[in-house]
């Protein structure tokens, strides 16, 4: 074996046996000041290492014993991997690196991770050829001082839609760096669990919604049947009065919070009472709500005004 290839199983096994996770993360289309910005983030959290797959197999296999399972950890790997060795859990390892993915100049082909605005404002380049790249876009510009300025925030590429090298051209021109990118974890090694792509899915917004449902669920089982917990003794006492006020209100059982209630119902039946007695028969009618039957509307409520004044 090579020195170098010895120098790298040693330097396998120590890690393999060192940290209890141990992740793979994909390197294709990662770039090399990618790589660099990822490593200073993680430094601290985790140590990275590219190697050869053939040499892992090996190191894996001879930790065997000590690491039950790590030889089907390697077992089919194949293009060029990172290697990460930590002692997170690796769904922490995983919000980790989607919490410090970096920013990075869009190259043509590239797939926009996000929508694409070329602020308004002076570039800080000179009119020349470059004028027709913004014309291209579709950005409007204008001159002003000596120096090209767009005129108004305009969107130039929406997330999922492909970059094409005109547009990828003025973006690095004018400095941006609107492509998010950042590691992706497809297996895991974690005490001697194996964990596949599959079983790497990890949406964040997603269980934070299930979690939320979870407990509003939970809350309403609690409050319907009165388990009594600081969460829920607030709701089970507020739904306990209004049903109590609810049957003094159908028994009629006068209280100091329900009897203006009470007096406003009965005096409003009796007002319905007295209008149908009066439809049938408006001498029956107590004088005081029967109207003159030969009498106008103007009449009426005349007569209306003349009891009220009279009382």
């Amino acid at each position: 074996m090579a020195p170098w290839k010895k120098e790298m199983f040693q330097r396998l096994a120590e890690l393999i046996e060192k940290y209890p996770v141990v992740a793979i993360a994909d390197l294709q289309k990662v770039r090399s000041s990618q790589l660099q910005e990822i490593r200073r983030k993680l430094r601290g959290q985790a140590e990275v290492l590219v190697a050869k797959n053939t040499i892992l197999r090996k190191a894996a296999v001879s930790l065997g014993e000590k690491k039950p399972n790590i030889d089907g950890f390697t077992e089919g790997l194949a293009g060029s991997n990172l290697l990460l060795f930590t002692g997170m859990n690796p769904y922490a390892l995983i919000l980790f690196l989607n919490k410090n993915k970096v920013r990075v100049p869009a190259k043509a082909g590239d797939v926009a991770t996000g929508e694409i605005v070329i602020p308004a404002g002076n570039t800080g380049l000179q009119p020349g050829p470059v004028i027709s790249e913004f014309g291209e876009v579709k950005v409007a510009t204008r001159i002003e001082g000596g120096s090209i300025w767009v005129v108004r925030d305009t969107v130039v590429a929406e997330k999922g839609q492909e970059i094409s090298a005109k547009l990828a051209s003025l973006l690095s021109k004018l400095g941006m760096k609107p492509m998010e990118a950042g590691l992706s974890i497809v297996r895991a090694f974690d005490q001697g669990i194996v964990l596949g792509s599959d079983d790497l899915v990890f949406d964040i917004e997603s269980y934070k919604s299930d979690l939320a449902s979870a407990c509003r669920d939970a809350l309403a089982v609690a409050v319907e049947t009165e388990y009594v917990l600081p969460e829920t003794v607030s709701l089970i006492l507020g739904r306990a009065y209004r049903e109590a006020l609810h049957l003094a209100n159908e028994a009629e059982f006068p209280t100091s919070e329900n009897v203006e209630t009470l007096v406003k119902r009965a005096y409003t039946e009796m007002r319905l009472v007295s209008d149908a007695v009066a439809q049938v028969n408006s001498e029956a009618a107590p004088q005081e709500f029967a109207p003159s039957p030969s009498a106008s509307p103007e009449e009426k409520q005349q007569e209306k005004v003349e009891k009220k004044e009279k009382r």
